[in-house]
């Protein structure tokens, strides 16, 4: 088989409406086989003990420009409903990773919607701001 190269790219801190609440989106990494958005969480003493996490199996990136749908594919440290993450104590910090079928890096806005009925403990972000320009390479990627 022939081994070609590719690049992924990474956009720290992208510019998105944050809402209080929910985790926070700490980058965005886009890949020639997925994408992968990454989270960072801290509990507070709305719950007791901090309460607990998932993600909804249906969780997907939406390009706004076209409406068009990326599923997700996988998680890593949060698990898919029904099973939860329960937290310790109110001071608890959850890091984790949301993969999505490849997008490829444009100038765009998307949305990453875990429910389209938004109520206040779903995991939904709007209007994300991908900017190229502002994307670093991260590394090299061999596919053999």
């Amino acid at each position: 088989m022939k081994k070609t190269e590719s690049v992924s790219y990474l956009i720290n801190e992208p510019h998105y409406k944050a809402t209080a609440g929910r985790p926070a989106l700490l980058r965005i990494e886009f890949a020639p086989d997925y994408t992968k958005v990454d989270f960072g969480y801290q509990t507070n003493d709305d719950y007791f003990k901090g309460g607990w996490v998932r993600i909804a199996k249906e969780t997907f990136i939406r390009l706004q420009s076209s409406q068009r749908k990326f599923s997700l594919v996988r998680a890593e440290h949060i698990p898919i409903a029904p099973e939860q993450h329960h937290f310790s104590t109110i001071k608890d910090w959850l890091y984790f990773s949301l993969y999505f079928q490849p997008i490829a890096l444009q100038d765009m806005m998307i949305d990453l919607i875990e429910d389209e009925t938004d109520d206040e403990t779903n995991f939904n972000y709007y209007h994300i701001e991908i900017k190229r320009e502002h994307a670093i390479q991260i590394m090299p990627y061999s596919m053999v």
